[in-house]
């Protein structure tokens, strides 16, 4: 079922799917993460030739990573990237898809205390 749901996201993200006006039950992200936007980059750029591509510094994720880092994460697209800019605080979703971790939400976050 796990990679059943993965392939289904996977295809969501790859594009290859059409888009719907909600979300299906598998699009719910896996981890919920906290972070400072550093780059938003649309394809083609240095880090991705097909994808975009979302650089940020992140909190610690619960559930995923103990430690706070800066690292770029693959986007389902750039449609999350409207209304968003370098600085900005963000909440973010990210869903494991094969090989990767894809972010599928973007959302303003109040600033750091």
């Amino acid at each position: 079922m796990r990679a059943l749901v993965a392939l289904s996201v996977f295809v969501l993200a790859a594009g290859l799917a059409s888009a719907q006006p909600s979300k299906p039950e598998a699009a719910k992200p896996d981890w919920r993460g906290t972070g400072v936007i550093l780059k938003l980059l649309p394809p083609p750029s240095d880090l991705h030739a097909t994808r975009p591509v979302i650089v940020l510094q992140h909190d610690p994720i619960p559930g995923l990573m103990a430690e706070s880092m800066t690292m770029p994460f693959l986007a389902e697209s750039t449609t999350l990237f409207r209304g968003h800019h370098a600085g900005e605080r963000v909440t973010f979703g990210l869903k494991e898809v094969p090989d990767a971790l894809l972010v599928i939400s973007i959302e303003k976050a109040p600033p750091a205390r």
